[in-house]
């Protein structure tokens, strides 16, 4: 930061007239470790090896060559002392901080060295965020520093006392690349041998100071440069610090640090989340101290302040938006004066489910209210500014015509940010719930910043799920169905899925090209466990979406039977009134999980008649949302260029055709949508050009629906997406949605693949023609894809008219057909150089200092035919491809050759997905059970079986897929069974697939402390059932870790014509279940008074309707559990359970309205070999049903949950021993009791007694025996 402050003084304090001192230099001479070049004159330091990659104008470079006439160069030594004009050829790749002619044998030295020191590297990285606002996440790698300190010219006289000091930094992070200039003092401009004064050293043909390329196109210099005014350039600056000057140099032209007054903002990030919270650096104006900053993103109400960082840059937060897609921001910027300017830029909001999350939930499968951790980078801008950090919980509310509102709570408050990880408590407030880590404290004029996890569900118990879920069956029955009939089929297997990339695209929050990083998602399929990856509908069309996904296997699966995809009303995207990913996650994912997963292992138990079965929900779900099916389904068609230009039309005619320049490589007859290809001279490693080419790029545009997108390989980064001559950053996103196009960044899904290489799917949806791109370092492959048949035969260019006949498909532009036997030679003259497109129809961006016309070499004749005596190492690698043998043959890199082969491999692939393939129809529904098969393909078997709770009735077959048709499904049916009117259950706290632990005692603790909750349960006329909490906590799962043996709960259901009569005995925790029970009590060291909850699984009683006439089911009940517990503090306590129960029982029916009341008083003895002095304490049970409502109301004994908890960890810490104690008592009971039963055991073998029937001890131990002989 040093450089920073010293930079704000002297631009603001001491004023432009000063330069820079020499302590304002980067360290530098023997004391620095720096390397001293001999005294000399225009020569220049041997090749000098760097630990890193250098990027400079698009290329990496490993070494450079300090130069002693004020050059840095890359490809050669520059000896030359009057410094040539710029652009300059040849390879003359250098970086000029002042070149003129030196001679240090006058006078002076040149320093140079590279450095990696954390202080050094520090101060570059602050450097560079200061003068580059937009790289404020710069973390600077490597330093190379050269210095020319007090060195005089050629030809200097009288002492040569004329001397110039100067300093040229370079710095990467390996990706970008930057120069900073420091001038300490120029004295002089010119040697004598350039035309200069020996006594002044001005005149003649001044220093030059910029950058070349060395191509003769491409370059940039100082305004003032070989005139006499850039003896002044150590009072000029680019980032108004007198005698300083910075460039960005890593790309193709050269970006100036600073500001300007042009009214153009420049933001990073370019690209963020919907949920906001995101921390921008605008930059673009001069920003005076004291200005006063406000921020407002067109068409939202709010506007906010930001905060002044430097001259050069401002801080501001965005806003949570509800929609994705271009926002226009707009700055004002007020100086002290009260002068207002107004500055626009362009802001891109992208959907959660695209976004990179910072926030990473650990067990992120299912995350149920209670205990969870979640870790976070503590370095994002979006908190390094505060020490400290809060934890916030947002859910989903349903508000009105199914809109939806976020509410928040705090769950943490003032928690270290750089511990990066937390422990938090999950209440159940919401079903739908993101995290957010928040900075703190917040600014009150600017929006709230922070960094969010991905949105999730809120994981249920089997009960809470089931009422959920017949909500919104109820809801969904009273909406339009989905027209499934309508909606595009899914692809029948994986490497069709992977094909089809025009009409669908990767589900981001399920694919197979997601990388588990921690800071970017938190996982991967978390709400389809069973699939390896899944794909959406491109294009929003009716505004649903058809999610289909596929097992390890590679099937599509069936959604009955395991985790899977369906038709979902709403689409991910978004679109009228419907909120991006929000509304398909909390009214398509949300009932899938409450109706298919939180429910399947649970009970939910339907009494009809004297029968009593466990419902499976599930089926029930699939009525309003279809589960995926490959009927009907046709493959797109796949085409491709590869290597030394190797084609396959869409038709599938092959030919090769290596040409040089920009051509048509397919276009609609009426000129609506138009692809052009580039091909350039393929240059071997040292830099020769062979006669051979490649592909580089490929611009695309479907006119008035999409921009143009342009893929085009970088050296730096292998390859680059342009949209509109923009270049797309990923590191926000790896997909970019834009109007009529989609864009993804994907890691290559084949493992033949090098993992450097880069791969993206450009797909135009609204007319069906799709791209796959795979890049390396010198050739760019291409595979396209059409997926919509309309363009049957309307197609034309390189790849070919679509008219499934490869015989015509060589067409010229101008319409002559050549035959399909035509040899390269003729296919090159007659028909691929008839595409090349002219300069005005072009869609290429060019980069500057290049043009069209750089591009066509018309004069080119490359090599047609492959060398009869091919090498031994060509065989080896190629084998018997001829597309393999050509490219090592002509261009001599094996490199290419196996990049050649590697992605026929990945095309015949393609080939195969495009047949279609037989399938028969979808395995039918069958209420109470479900047809089992892998697939729906040709050869498949499908068995049958019935749900739990259900038997067959007749037979069902074994039937098999043959000919497109299942065979005989048999004559059955699967029917409820009639069980006894009793049916046990053992309640679970959570009846899921993830299996749950006993809770600790913290976690207990934590559990118990809440304050008053109410769950008030409706249940309208046609059994609805919606939930409500009105607590600002948690709901209570109670669940206790006092040992028991056994626990039983029986429950006896009877539902007459007229009347209904109900019994309920619930035994408490026990040894053994009978008539007597023993138990042991919960100790407590003092008298306490407390009114606690449990948790029950409830029954919904589902009543038939019949003549449109509906039965109104009343209950009324309540009870009331006293217990006595007292402290353990001898072998005797006896504990007394009084249960009374009254019931009222009516059904009523619009016209014969009839009523039943029943009152039971039931009295249970519990008794416990234990006796001591008494403590009590007291819980009280009530509930309360009516027609309409069913209210549990749980209340502790103090509103104030600081006090609850305190007082709770008071008696919690003393009882705490006593329950230590009292499982060791048990233990050691337990052990007594097994020792007297051994021994009774022993003693009734040893009597002889023929007769059968039941033995009852004294001990109490009762045996059952239908047979006693010995």
């Amino acid at each position: 930061m040093r450089s920073i402050l010293v930079a704000e003084y002297f631009a603001f304090v001491v004023g432009p007239a000063l330069g820079l001192t020499l302590n304002d230099l980067y360290p530098f001479g023997d004391q620095a470790g720096d390397t001293a070049m001999n005294r000399n004159d225009d020569r220049s330091s041997p090749d000098i090896p760097i630990s890193t990659l250098f990027p400079f104008f698009n290329h990496q470079h490993t070494k450079l060559i300090v130069n002693t006439n004020g050059v840095i160069s890359f490809l050669q030594r520059v000896s030359t002392f009057t410094p040539d004009p710029f652009p300059i050829a040849n390879d003359a790749r250098m970086i000029a901080p002042f070149w003129a002619d030196i001679d240090t044998r006058n006078g002076g030295t040149v320093w140079y060295r590279e450095t990696t020191n954390d202080t050094l590297l520090d101060r570059a990285t602050d450097e560079v965020r200061a003068y580059f606002p937009g790289f404020f996440r710069f973390k600077a790698s490597w330093v190379f520093i050269a210095t020319w300190d007090r060195v005089a010219f050629y030809g200097c006289d009288g002492g040569c006392s004329k001397t110039n000091t100067f300093q040229a930094v370079l710095v990467t992070n390996g990706q970008h690349s930057f120069t900073i200039y420091n001038y300490e003092d120029i004295q002089w401009t010119t040697g004598k041998a350039s035309g200069g004064d020996s006594t002044t050293g001005l005149g003649g043909t001044p220093a030059q100071v910029g950058f070349n390329a060395g191509d003769g196109i491409v370059s940039f210099t100082v305004n003032a440069s070989r005139s006499p005014d850039i003896v002044n350039v150590d009072e000029d600056s680019n980032v108004d610090i007198p005698g300083k000057f910075a460039f960005r140099i890593d790309a193709s032209d050269i970006s100036d640090g600073g500001c300007n007054t042009k009214g153009r903002l420049t933001i990073t990030p370019r690209y963020g989340p919907m949920l906001g919270g995101q921390y921008l650096v605008i930059s673009g104006p001069c920003i005076e101290p004291g200005a006063t900053i406000e921020l407002n993103f067109l068409g939202l109400p709010d506007k906010k302040n930001c905060e002044r960082k430097t001259e050069f840059s401002m801080a501001c937060i965005t806003p949570m938006f509800l929609y994705t897609g271009d926002a226009i921001v707009q700055v004002v910027i007020e100086d002290q004066q009260g002068d207002r300017k107004t500055f626009l830029g362009r802001y891109t909001i992208i959907n959660p489910a695209d976004s990179k999350h910072r926030v990473y939930r650990h067990s992120a499968s299912d995350w149920f209210s209670g205990r969870q951790q979640i870790s976070w980078d503590p370095d994002v801008a979006e908190l390094k500014d505060d020490e400290k950090v809060d934890i916030h919980l947002f859910y989903l509310k349903e508000e009105d015509n199914r809109g939806l509102k976020w509410q928040k709570e705090i769950l943490k408050q003032g928690v270290q940010r750089l511990l990066g990880t937390t422990e938090l408590f999950l209440p159940t407030n919401g079903y739908a719930l993101a995290v957010r880590v928040t900075s703190s404290p917040q600014r009150n004029d600017q929006f709230e910043r922070g960094i969010w996890s991905d949105i999730f569900p809120l994981a249920l118990r089997s009960d809470q799920a089931f009422s959920l879920c017949k909500n919104w069956l109820n809801t969904e029955a009273k909406l339009p169905p989905l027209p499934s009939d309508d909606v595009q089929p899914c692809p029948c297997t994986l490497d069709q899925a992977l094909l089809d990339i025009v009409r669908f695209q990767p589900d981001p929050d399920c694919n197979m090209f997601n990388r588990n990083s921690q800071f970017s998602r938190t996982g991967n399929c978390l709400h389809r466990r069973d699939a390896a990856h899944c794909i959406r509908l491109t294009d929003l069309g009716q505004q649903m979406d058809n999610l289909c996904c596929y097992d390890s296997s590679n099937n599509l699966i069936d959604s009955r039977l395991k985790e899977g995809g369906s038709l979902q009303r709403y689409h991910y995207l978004g679109g009228s009134r419907i909120y991006p990913y929000l509304t398909n996650f909390y009214f398509d994912v949300l009932p899938f999980l409450h109706c298919c997963r939180y429910t399947r292992n649970g009970y939910n138990v339907v009494s009809g008649g004297n029968m009593v079965v466990a419902e499976n929900i599930c089926p029930r779900f699939f009525t309003h949302r279809k589960y995926s099916s490959c009927e009907n389904y046709e493959p797109p068609r796949p085409a491709r260029t590869n290597g030394d230009p190797h084609i396959t039309t869409l038709d599938g005619y092959s030919y090769t055709f290596n040409g040089v320049g920009e051509f048509v490589y397919l276009k609609t007859t009426d000129g609506t949508f138009q692809s052009q290809i580039r091909f350039e001279q393929f240059r071997k490693e040292n830099g020769d050009l062979v006669d051979a080419s490649v592909c580089t790029a490929i611009a695309t545009q479907h006119t008035n629906t999409s921009g143009v997108v342009e893929v085009r390989l970088n050296s730096i980064r292998t390859a680059d997406i342009l949209v509109d001559g923009e270049v797309i950053d990923f590191d926000e996103s790896n997909a970019h949605q834009f109007p009529g196009a989609f864009v993804l960044q994907i890691a290559s899904n084949d493992s033949n693949i090098n993992s450097t290489k880069k791969e993206f799917i450009v797909s135009f949806t609204e007319i069906g023609i799709a791209f796959k791109a795979i890049a390396s370092s010198k050739v760019l492959n291409i595979l396209p894809i059409v997926g919509n048949k309309s363009l049957a035969g309307s197609l034309r260019g390189l790849l070919g008219d679509f008219d499934e006949n490869p015989n015509n498909d060589l067409q010229t532009d101008s319409g002559r057909i050549l035959y399909p036997n035509s040899s390269t030679e003729q296919i090159f003259d007659d028909f691929g150089v008839s595409w090349r497109i002219t300069e005005n129809s072009s869609l290429f961006t060019y980069e500057p200092g290049k043009s069209y016309d750089d591009y066509q070499l018309r004069s080119f004749r490359p090599a047609f035919s492959v060398p009869t005596n091919l090498p031994p190492e060509v065989v080896e690698l190629c084998g018997t491809d001829q597309e393999c043998a050509f490219d090592y043959a002509v261009t001599d890199s094996a490199d290419l050759a196996a990049e050649t082969l590697q992605i026929t491999v990945i095309f015949n692939t393609s080939v195969e997905a495009s047949y279609e393939i037989k399938n028969c129809a979808n395995l039918p529904s069958v209420v109470g059970g479900v047809w089992n098969a892998s697939s729906t393909l040709e050869g498949s078997n499908a068995t049958f079986s019935c749900y739990p709770g259900y038997e067959m009735d007749g037979e069902s077959n074994i039937v098999s897929c043959r000919n497109n048709s299942w065979g005989d499904f048999g004559n059955f049916s699967c029917v409820q069974i009639n069980t006894s009117s009793t049916l046990e259950v053992t309640p679970t706290l959570f009846t899921t697939e993830k299996e749950t632990s006993i809770p600790t005692t913290s976690f207990l603790k934590e559990i118990i402390t809440t304050t008053t909750m109410e769950a008030t349960t409706t249940i309208e006329d046609d059994l609805t059932t919606t939930v409500t909490t009105t607590s600002e906590t948690e709901e209570i799962s109670t669940t206790t870790d006092i040992p028991t043996t056994s626990t039983s709960q029986t429950s006896t259901t009877s539902l007459p014509t007229t009347s209904t009569t109900q019994t309920s005995t619930t035994s408490l925790p026990t040894t053994s279940t009978s008539q007597t029970s023993t138990a042991s009590l919960p100790p407590t060291s003092t008298t306490q008074t407390s009114t606690m909850t449990s948790t029950k699984q409830w029954t919904t009683a589902e009543i038939s309707k019949s003549n449109d006439q509906p039965t109104i089911f009343t209950t009324e009940k309540t009870s009331t559990t006293t217990y006595k517990p007292t402290a353990l503090t001898t072998q005797s306590t006896t504990a007394k359970q009084t249960t009374s129960t009254t019931e009222e029982t009516s059904i009523t029916t619009p016209n014969q309205p009839k009523s039943s009341t029943k009152s039971t008083t039931t009295t249970q003895t519990i008794s416990t070999t234990e006796d001591a002095s008494t403590e009590q304490s007291h819980q009280t049970t009530t509930l309360t049903t009516n027609v309409s409502t069913i209210s549990v109301t749980h209340q502790t004994s103090t509103l104030n949950i600081k006090e609850t908890l305190q007082q709770f960890d008071e008696q919690f810490n003393k009882i705490l021993p006593y329950v230590i104690g009292g499982v060791v008592v048990i233990i050691v009971l337990s052990v007594v009791v097994g020792i007297l039963f051994l021994r009774r055991f022993v003693q009734l073998k040893k009597k002889k007694n023929n007769s059968s029937g039941t033995y009852t001890h004294t001990d109490g131990f009762t045996f059952y025996s239908h047979e006693t002989n010995k």
